[in-house]
Parts: structure tokens; C-alpha cells; sequence
């Protein structure tokens, strides 16, 4: 994302020389809209990764904003991780 660039900037960033990991979330026969298995997907493979760093940059409204695999996933990773 551009706030990403921006913070790993080698000059002016705050973490210069980080690595970006991008993942594709957008399924491309819905017209781009992120799925629920594509960010559990995403999530599992920044696990196995061992990314220090998260960045959600997508969005769109949801009727249970707290609840379901990618959200105990996520509590998961800030806890156990």
C-alpha cells in the first residue's frame, strides 16, 4: 500500500530496508471483493512467514464485525504469535 512505501522508505521511512509482503485478498470473479477464505489464506501464510508487521488496507461495511475465523485468527496472531 502507499502508507507501506512510504514507512520503508530508505531514506525518510521509519523502518528503512523493511521488506513488503503484498497478498492478493481480491477474488477476481467478484469483481475484486475480498472473501473470507482469502483473508484467512493471507493471514496463515504472513503466519508462516513470521511478518512483524500487519497492514489491513481494504474495506467495505460487514454485519458481524467481531466474530468468525479471520477475526479469531487475527486474536490469535496478537497473542500467540
Amino acid at each position: 500500500s502507499h502508507v507501506a512505501g512510504i514507512a520503508s522508505h530508505n531514506e525518510f521511512g521509519v523502518a528503512p530496508g523493511a521488506n513488503l509482503i503484498s497478498f492478493k485478498i481480491g477474488d477476481s470473479r467478484l469483481g475484486s471483493m475480498e472473501t473470507g477464505t482469502s483473508l484467512t489464506r493471507a493471514l496463515l501464510e504472513a503466519i508462516r512467514l513470521k511478518v512483524d508487521v500487519i497492514n489491513l488496507s481494504y474495506g467495505e461495511g460487514t454485519c458481524m464485525p467481531n466474530s468468525g475465523r479471520f477475526v479469531a485468527l487475527a486474536h490469535d496472531l496478537v497473542y500467540k504469535h
